[in-house]
């Protein structure tokens, strides 16, 4: 309950329905803007997307509004996928799967793939520095162990006095 209090007005927050007619007008609308946003969409995505909830429908939105914002259309958000997960380039074959892909999931790949890389990076840096901190750490044990031996060496002897031939 929003407002426990006796006496005051019970305000509850708007319905998807509501939220739905209030910012595009109706269900009918809101399937046009998601379609519009992605060019080539197939047939029958208009009668799939009315058949769907207004909560469902609502998050494609935000969601197109966002690959188009960031990837300017579904061949660059493909473009952007295949070049963080094939670097030195990517085959047709694997160019055709994520294709395939629907604009959500290419989404969902490239934010795999960008924590994919991240990754990485962070792993390699750390080796590195233990890799450094393993060399600076045997090289200070072999400086202790050469000290300890000078210390612990005989000095070298003298060498002997050449005998004279006086008897």
């Amino acid at each position: 309950m929003a407002n426990s209090k006796k006496g005051t007005k019970q305000v509850n927050p708007p319905t998807p329905k509501a939220k739905v007619a209030k910012q595009f007008g109706g269900k009918g609308q809101l399937v046009d803007a998601i379609l519009a946003a992605i060019p080539g969409a197939p047939e029958g995505s208009r009668s799939k997307l009315m058949q769907t909830a207004n909560s469902k429908l609502i998050s494609h939105h935000r969601n197109t509004q966002r690959l188009v914002h960031e990837f300017g259309s579904v061949d660059g958000a493909v473009t952007a996928v295949l070049a963080l997960r094939f670097p030195k380039g990517a085959s047709d074959v694997e160019r055709a799967k994520v294709e395939g892909q629907s604009p959500w999931r290419l989404m969902d790949m490239h934010r795999q793939a960008v924590s994919a890389v991240a990754d990485a990076a962070a792993k390699k840096e750390a080796a590195a520095k233990a890799r450094a901190t393993r060399t600076k750490a045997h090289s200070k044990t072999r400086a202790a162990t050469r000290a300890a031996a000078a210390k612990t060496a005989k000095p070298a002897a003298k060498p002997a006095a050449k005998a004279t031939g006086k008897k």
